[in-house]
């Protein structure tokens, strides 16, 4: 019996055409509600980056990929970016090596709209905010975003020693603690809630959902997931655009 579901946005919840939720997920989600079920926000965004719709109306929120977690009661994983890590990356942003979106919890900024920032931002609906580098050391980093394809990934892997990188996206690749991601902030949930692994669901559709995939007894990759993710989930459903949420849902019996 699925007891907690836990929903990437983009790509999952939120579609790349609209840049909204669909009707029929918001109706599958009020259905999951009524059947008890606790629905948890899972995304490598943070508060600020989430659409309005989105606020207030989940169970819990996994933020930041898995970084920043709370729930009405209060924050219940807080896990930032060592110090050291931290200044690598902002320096090596200085330096012109590649663009850096800084992600604090309370505010996010990008060191420079760059093509690859401005293209992502056409992609998810959002404007990024510029800000100044020095900023980053002001407060906590919880994520950063690097922008450039997967061989500029080593250029701060090599100089960094408590961070890893994931994707969902081939635009940027996302920067959080070693000992982070997804994984952490579903587990960390499902100890809140006190359910079990096998009782949750996860919907996801980039590589950096593979994780959550990983704690929970159900999987669903998106029709528009990655290949990778397709192989690892233990169903596939139907493009966001096209009713998946809804159509697996009801395919799995949890409406």
């Amino acid at each position: 019996m699925i007891k907690a579901a836990f929903f990437d946005i983009d790509g999952t919840l939120v579609g790349f055409k609209t840049h909204r939720v669909a009707e029929s997920t918001w109706r599958a989600i009020e259905l999951m509600h009524a059947r008890g079920v606790r629905v948890v926000i899972a995304s490598g965004r943070s508060v600020a980056e989430m659409q309005e719709e989105l606020k207030g109306v989940f169970d819990a929120y996994v933020t930041m990929n898995g970084q920043l977690c709370f729930d009405e009661r209060g924050t219940y994983r807080d896990a930032h970016i060592d110090d050291a890590d931290v200044r690598v990356l902002v320096e090596q942003a200085r330096a012109g090596l590649y663009d850096l979106y800084v992600m604090q919890g309370v505010r996010s900024f990008v060191n420079n709209r760059g093509p690859l920032v401005v293209e992502l931002g056409r992609q998810v609906g959002l404007d990024y905010e510029v800000g100044l580098l020095d900023m980053a050391y002001e407060l906590p980093v919880y994520q950063f975003n690097v922008f450039g394809g997967p061989e500029v990934e080593d250029v701060f892997l090599s100089k960094t020693e408590h961070v890893v990188a994931t994707r969902w996206n081939k635009l940027f690749c996302d920067v959080i603690p070693a000992e982070g991601g997804k994984d952490f902030g579903v587990r960390a949930t499902l100890e809140r809630l006190g359910i079990t692994p096998d009782e949750a669901i996860a919907f996801g559709d980039g590589e950096n959902d593979l994780t959550m995939f990983d704690a929970v007894g159900t999987s669903v990759a998106m029709g528009n997931a990655w290949d990778v993710v397709k192989d690892r989930a233990t169903h596939i459903t139907t493009d966001v655009d096209d009713d998946g949420i809804w159509n697996a849902c009801v395919e799995l019996g949890i409406i």
